[in-house]
C-alpha cells in the first residue's frame, strides 16, 4: 500500500520536473525535495513497519545494543526525500513521520498559593568546608548508607566511564552510538560530560575528589551522545525505552534541542506512564526559551543559578522552568578519576535527580508525582517565575517536611491531571537565607562550556579518543587479528604496550625510539597502525603533536586494560580455564563484567598508573609496573604475565608475578 502510493507520487513529480523552467526557483525547490535526509517513521502496526524498512532501508543511527526498543514501539529510522516523507505521512498506515534531528548537551507544577518572597542572603566569604559550595547551597548534606533498596537512575548522556570514584556496576553501562558495540566500560565517556553528571549524583565518599548527593543510588549509564556531545533524537528515544525496560525510577537528560519532536514526546509520555520521574536541563539558551525534552509537561525542567543564588545569564527562561539548582563553576568527577569544573544547566539537572532519589528511598512505593511535588513545594521561591520556576532546590527542607507532606498528600489524594497542574500548597513557605559564596574554591579548568555547551577538550579527552580507536577502527579491531592492541596472550602484550607508549612519545620527543627485545614483525604491525591513522578524519583537521601523543597513548592504554579482559583465567571444576568470548552467554563472556568483577577494579588501577606516566612532564614511556595491580588478583590469573615481564625486565623483577601467572603454552611469543 505505502509503496504503491509513493510510486504514483514520484512518477507525477518527475513529470512535473520535466516541464519546469530550469532557470526558475521551482527547480531549486524540486532538488530539495529529492535530497535525502534521515526521518523517524511510526506506523500503526508491525507489518507496515517492516514494509517501510524493506522499501527504504533502515539507517544505522543506533547500534545493536539498542535491543530493538524502537521497533517494539513501531518506530524506525530511514532515509527519505522531503517528498517521500510528505507522502508517507499521508498514508493511513502511518502515525507520523518527522526528521531525525539532533539534541545537544546542554505545562508545569505551579502552585496557586506559592508566593515569591524577597530573597534573603547569608554571605560566605570563602568556602572552607570539605563540602562543595553547590552541595551546601541546596542543603544536601551526606546520604546515609543503610538504605535497604537503591533507587535506579538512568543517565542518558555521553556515557559514564567505570571508575573507582563512582560506585556503579559496569555491566549496567551501554553505548547506543554506532560502531561502539563492544566499547569498554573504562572508556565509555569520551568528553567528560557524562561522568560530571554521574559524579554530582553518586560520586563516592572516598576522601578523593567530590562526594555526590546520593552515592547509594544504582546508576544505569546509557550513552546516546557521541564524542561531539550530539545525538539524533531517535537514539535518545531508544535510550528512554531502554530505561523503561530496566524499570528505573528516574531518568536524567542533560541535553536539549529547540525543535519539537512528536516521537520524543511519545517516549517521554510512555516513561511518565511507567512511573518514572524525568529530569532534564532547561538549556543554556537564555531568553530563547526552554529546550526539549525539558519543555514537555512530563519533565522537570531545571535551570541554573550561580554562587550567589542568582539565575545564570545563560540559563533558559520560560514558563516551563520548574526548579533551579547550582550550575556555574561546579566541580565534579572527570575522565580517569580527574576533577572537572564546568558550568551550565547540564550540571544543575543531576543535582535535582539526586535529591529526588534521596526523597524516594525513604519509601520506594510513593509515586513520581509525590516526589516531584515535594521537591517543588519545598523549594525556596525568591525570584521571577520564568527564571526560577518554583525556586531553589532545598533537599534538607524537603526531607524535614517529608512526613507532614506525605500525610497531607495522602489525605488530599490530588488528581494532578484533572487539576491541570494546579494544586493547593501543603507546606509552609521556605523562606530561609540563600547561601552566597564570594569564593567557591573553583576556577574554570580542565574543560568548560561556552556558547550553549561547546566543549574545549583537554588532551585527557584525546587519550580517551585514542583508547576507543582499537575497537572502532577496522584495521586495529579484533583480539586475534591485532593482539598487540587488545592485550591478548598470543603475543607479548607487555612489550607491545611499552613500545606503543614510546611511539606516542616520539611525537613530542626527538630522542628516538628504542625497541623492546624480540619485537620482530609485531613491531612493524604496530608501526603501520600508527602511520595509518587518519588524523584529519579523527579530528576534522591536522591535530597538534601533543594531541597525537595523547591519542596513541590512549591506544596503548586500551591494550593495557584489555589484558584484564582477554588474557585472564578463572578457577572452575578443579582447573584454570580461559574467560572466553561468548557473546551469546554473558556468564562466559570475557568482556562482560559479571565474570570476575575484580578484573575491572584492578584494570582501573592499571589505567590510572598509565595516566600518571602519560602526564609526567619528563615524558617517560610505559613499563611493566603498570601491570602491578594484577598482584592483588585472587579470583583470576593472567595469561603469561610472568613470561611477558621476564622478557622485558628480567627474571628478578618478574618473580612476584609468578603467583598470578597462568602459562598458556605460547610463552608470550613475539614472533
Amino acid at each position: 500500500m505505502i509503496r504503491k502510493k509513493l510510486v504514483t507520487f514520484l512518477t507525477a513529480l518527475s513529470f512535473c520536473l520535466y516541464y519546469m523552467d530550469i532557470n526558475g526557483t521551482d527547480i531549486i525547490q524540486a532538488k530539495n525535495l529529492k535530497e535525502e535526509r534521515k526521518y523517524i517513521v511510526c506506523t500503526k502496526n508491525g507489518s507496515e513497519l517492516k514494509e517501510v524498512e524493506k522499501e527504504f532501508g533502515k539507517t544505522e543511527e543506533i547500534n545493536e545494543n539498542g535491543g530493538n526498543c524502537l521497533q517494539k514501539k513501531r518506530m524506525t529510522t530511514v532515509e527519505l526525500t522531503e517528498s517521500e516523507a510528505e507522502d508517507l505521512a499521508d498514508a493511513s498506515e502511518v502515525s507520523f513521520v518527522e526528521e531525525d534531528i539532533c539534541v545537544k548537551a546542554s505545562s508545569r507544577f505551579a502552585w496557586k498559593d506559592k508566593n515569591v518572597h524577597k530573597k534573603k542572603v547569608k554571605r560566605i566569604k570563602k568556602n572552607q568546608s570539605g563540602t562543595e559550595w553547590n552541595i551546601r547551597m541546596i542543603h544536601a548534606g551526606k546520604a546515609k548508607k543503610d538504605k535497604k533498596k537503591k533507587i535506579k537512575i538512568a543517565i542518558l548522556d555521553s556515557g559514564v566511564s567505570y571508575t573507582d570514584d563512582i560506585d556503579m556496576d559496569p555491566s549496567k553501562t551501554i553505548s547506543l552510538v554506532p560502531g561502539e558495540e563492544e566499547l569498554s566500560p573504562l572508556f565509555m565517556d569520551g568528553t567528560g560530560h557524562g561522568n560530571s553528571v554521574a559524579g554530582l549524583i553518586a560520586a563516592t565518599d572516598n576522601k578523593k575528589g567530590i562526594t555526590g548527593i546520593n552515592p547509594n543510588v544504582e546508576i544505569y549509564s546509557i550513552r546516546v551522545l557521541d564524542d561531539n556531545n550530539i545525538s539524533p533524537v531517535s537514539r535518545v528515544i531508544e535510550g528512554i525505552y531502554m530505561a523503561i525496560e530496566e524499570e528505573v525510577n528516574i531518568i536524567n537528560m542533560s541535553f536539549g534541542m529547540d525543535t519539537y519532536s512528536a516521537a520524543l514526546e511519545k517516549a517521554v509520555k510512555d516513561a511518565k506512564k511507567a512511573g518514572i520521574l524525568i529530569v532534564a536541563a532547561a538549556g543554556n539558551t537564555g531568553g530563547k526559551g526552554v529546550e526539549y525534552p525539558a519543555a514537555f509537561d512530563e519533565v522537570m525542567a531545571v535551570g541554573s543559578v550561580d554562587q550567589h543564588g542568582t539565575a545564570a545569564e545563560s540559563s533558559a527562561v520560560g514558563n516551563e522552568v520548574e526548579i533551579v539548582a547550582p550550575g556555574e563553576l561546579v566541580r565534579s568527577s572527570g575522565i580517569f578519576c580527574d576533577e572537572l569544573v564546568s558550568s551550565g544547566t547540564s550540571l544543575a539537572a543531576p543535582q535535582v535527580a539526586a535529591a529526588a532519589s534521596r526523597i524516594w528511598e525513604k519509601d520506594p512505593s510513593v509515586s513520581a508525582d509525590f516526589v516531584r511535588e515535594l521537591l517543588n513545594q519545598s523549594a525556596n521561591s525568591y525570584g521571577d517565575r520564568e527564571k526560577y520556576g518554583n525556586g531553589l532546590l532545598d533537599l534538607e527542607y524537603a526531607l524535614e517536611s517529608y512526613d507532614e507532606f506525605k500525610e497531607a498528600y495522602q489525605e488530599r489524594e490530588t488528581d494532578l491531571s484533572s487539576a491541570g497542574g494546579q494544586t493547593e500548597m501543603v507546606l509552609q513557605e521556605n523562606k530561609r537565607d540563600v547561601l552566597s559564596f564570594d569564593e567557591t574554591g573553583c576556577v574554570a579548568g580542565s574543560w568548560t562550556f561556552e556558547f550553549h555547551e561547546k566543549m574545549i577538550p583537554t588532551n585527557r579527552v584525546n587519550v580517551v579518543k585514542g583508547a576507543k580507536y582499537p575497537d572502532t577502527n577496522r584495521e586495529t579491531e579484533g583480539m586475534y587479528d591485532n593482539p598487540w592492541w587488545h592485550g591478548f596472550f598470543h603475543k607479548n602484550y607487555v612489550a607491545a604496550y611499552i613500545y606503543e607508549t614510546r611511539l606516542a612519545n616520539q611525537f613530542t620527543d626527538d630522542r628516538g625510539v628504542t625497541v623492546p627485545a624480540n619485537m620482530q614483525w609485531m613491531r612493524l604491525a604496530i608501526e603501520d597502525a600508527v602511520k595509518n591513522i587518519n588524523w584529519k578524519g579523527q579530528f576534522g583537521s591536522t591535530p597538534s603533536k601533543g594531541t597525537k601523543r595523547a591519542f596513541v597513548w590512549g591506544m596503548a592504554i586500551h591494550n593495557l586494560q584489555d589484558t584484564f579482559a582477554h588474557s585472564t583465567y578463572e578457577y572452575k571444576n578443579g582447573k584454570w580455564i580461559p574467560i572466553n568470548h561468548d557473546k551469546g552467554n554473558v556468564d562466559n563472556d570475557c568482556d562482560h563484567t559479571i565474570r570476575c568483577e575484580t578484573r575491572y577494579t584492578l584494570a582501573v588501577k592499571a589505567v590510572k598508573a598509565a595516566i600518571r606516566k602519560y602526564e609526567n612532564s619528563s615524558h617517560p614511556s610505559g613499563s611493566y609496573a603498570e601491570y602491578s595491580s594484577v598482584l592483588e588478583a585472587r579470583e583470576f590469573r593472567m595469561g603469561d604475565i610472568y613470561e611477558n615481564i621476564k622478557k622485558v625486565a628480567g627474571s628478578s623483577l618478574a618473580a612476584p608475578y609468578a603467583s598470578v601467572n597462568y602459562s598458556t603454552g605460547f610463552a608470550a611469543s613475539t614472533k
